[in-house]
């Protein structure tokens, strides 16, 4: 039996997250989702004020939450999801980033790739090229 990651655990919930809005609404606000010093799956979302925030206003204000959650030692792990559009040769693919927030690590990131279906969103992991 294999043991998921934390960080597994937590692409895992964002990945569903991410799958309701797209199906949903085709796009997504950037969210978020930490594991607490419990081991509970904790979701958050920003919302700086307005009518049609700016993405960068609310990766701001979750990225301060996880700072200070990390600071107050009320998070093992977090994660903010942003909705992404790859631009490889021409060619456009929608994409999430994935920005980890854990203790006094750098921020580090991963990146999937997605196809919306009828019924549901395929995700494949890729690696960006510079």
């Amino acid at each position: 039996m294999m043991i998921e990651t934390d960080v597994e655990r937590l692409i895992h919930v964002l990945k569903q997250q991410a799958e309701l809005f797209l199906l949903d609404a085709k796009e997504f606000y950037p969210f978020g989702t930490y594991i607490n010093m419990q081991n509970e799956i904790v979701p958050v979302g920003a919302y700086p004020g307005g009518d049609h925030p700016r993405s960068s206003e609310v990766i701001d204000l979750l990225e301060r939450g996880f700072k200070e959650r990390n600071r107050l030692r009320e998070s093992k792990i977090g994660a903010i999801a942003i909705d992404i559009v790859i631009r490889k040769n021409g060619e456009a693919q929608d994409g999430i980033k994935i920005r980890f927030f854990e203790g006094d690590k750098d921020v580090y990131k991963q990146y999937l790739k997605y196809t919306i279906n009828d019924s549901d969103v395929e995700f494949y992991t890729f690696e960006p090229t510079s």
